[in-house]
């Protein structure tokens, strides 16, 4: 590998009054750098654009294919390290430390607010470095197995993991993010091996850090550490495969029976969604003002089914968009499944018939834009911000101009779009008969 000398660049945005810096390593990982002065919490994360839904891929024209579940396996294996697991290493500094595998990303991070050189050092070393031997990832197993079976007990995982069944027909978000037990029986060292050289190679990797320091401070010490434990090898040209995924839903309902004191129902519409960039950016943004407007607490569908017990506190309506793929879901605890699913599509009936009033859109839209704003308030939600802004592949400096321009027709129009009727489904947990 050819090493080169970073430089960073200062990215501006006036509005937000925000700068934050970036630059490409010498191992050609990216670093993004946003100052939070005054803060004595440092925070960096290694984002790997590796998540659940990537189990089969071209690389260098040859193809692979893995087990569901191996981005969270890998995220657990790699705190194993020969000298013992890097957790205590990093507990020991009087930092904490965690790790979080999506659909499409593996994050892992470490908050501080003494050693953050010493720190970086060690979360380079988790990221770069994997040691896969055999005893540890058959023990590793073991727990995720019991991971998994844990959920299987939990019903707001299994109503949302069986919404996303009843949704997608072929997509590997049908899958949980753990995978199966099966599938991760299927998993050994090789397989680990084989998606580390592949998607943790540096080129794919983005360090995010926010805290009190200065730019060249974290420039140095960043190359330093990724230099130290990156391999030098070239980077591998990599192609995710998905399969084809029809319009239409796997199935318009599906009901399951578990321990639970109250029914739950989750309604969710299936978005074709954008492929990346400013217009999945702007998607999101707009089917969020949308779902805000019809069923905020604030709203008159939310007093309504709230006066009439249908709902309940954990009631609420999200869109979820990354790359690719995007679903809105509503609903939450409920005495009357049928009652609520009727009520429900009522108002979205209403909607695509009369539309949202420009009144009420153009206060949902402020309100976004004020949440957004205070998003840049402390070093963990920055963070966060910049993990979406790579998720969705967009410029996140871009989301103030983006929310300026929602206008009453583009959210009346994208309500017209993203509740089709064809692409709906219903997921309902039920308590036990008897």
């Amino acid at each position: 590998m050819i090493a080169r000398k970073p430089k960073l660049s200062a990215v501006k945005s006036r509005r937000l009054d925000e700068t934050r810096h970036e630059a490409v390593l010498s191992c050609g990982m990216k670093l993004i750098f946003a100052p939070r002065p005054g803060f004595e919490k440092r925070i960096a994360y290694v984002v790997a654009d590796f998540g659940s839904i990537n189990t089969h891929w071209l690389q260098d024209g040859r193809e692979y294919s893995v087990p569901g579940g191996i981005a969270h396996f890998l995220e657990h294996q790699l705190f194993k390290k020969k000298s013992g697991d890097l957790t205590d290493r990093f507990s020991g500094r009087g930092a904490y430390c965690n790790a979080h595998t999506s659909h499409t990303q593996t994050a892992y991070y470490f908050e501080c607010v003494r050693y953050f050189e010493e720190n970086l050092d060690t979360l380079m070393e988790l990221a770069l470095t994997p040691f896969f031997d055999r005893r540890l990832v058959d023990i590793e197993r073991d727990i995720i197995i019991q991971e998994i079976n844990q959920y299987l007990d939990h019903p707001h995982w299994q109503g949302y993991q069986q919404l996303l069944q009843s949704l997608y027909v072929n997509h590997p978000l049908r899958v949980d993010i753990a995978g199966t037990e099966a599938m991760v029986r299927e998993i050994g060292p090789e397989q680990l091996q084989r998606c580390h050289a592949a998607w943790y190679h540096p080129t794919n990797l983005t360090l995010i850090v926010c805290g009190d320091m200065k730019p060249a401070d974290v420039l140095r010490m960043a190359d330093a550490a990724a230099s130290r434990y990156a391999p030098d090898t070239p980077a591998p040209r990599i192609s995710p495969q998905l399969p084809p995924e029809p319009g239409a839903v796997a199935a318009p309902r599906a009901e399951r029976r578990m321990f639970v004191a109250r029914p739950r129902l989750l309604l969710g519409f299936k978005d074709p969604g954008a492929p990346e960039g400013r217009e999945l950016a702007r998607l999101d943004l707009v089917s969020g003002v949308a779902l805000d407007a019809l069923f905020s607490r604030e709203s008159e569908a939310y007093e309504r089914l709230y006066a009439a017990g249908l709902i309940g506190g954990d009631f609420g309506a999200g869109y979820q968009a990354e790359k690719g793929f995007g679903y809105a879901v509503i609903g939450g605890e409920t005495s009357d499944p049928d009652a609520l699913y009727r009520e429900l599509l009522m108002v979205l009936d209403d909607a695509r018939a009369r539309g949202v009033d420009a009144g009420l859109i153009e206060r949902k839209r402020r309100k976004f834009l004020g949440g957004y704003l205070r998003a840049f308030n402390d070093p963990e939600s920055t963070a966060y911000a910049y993990l979406g802004a790579l998720g969705q592949r967009h410029e996140l400096f871009d989301v103030p101009a983006l929310a300026d321009s929602i206008t009453a027709e583009q959210v009346n129009a994208r309500i017209q779009e993203m509740f089709d009727p064809a692409r709906r489904a219903a997921s309902i947990i039920l308590p036990q008969a008897g």
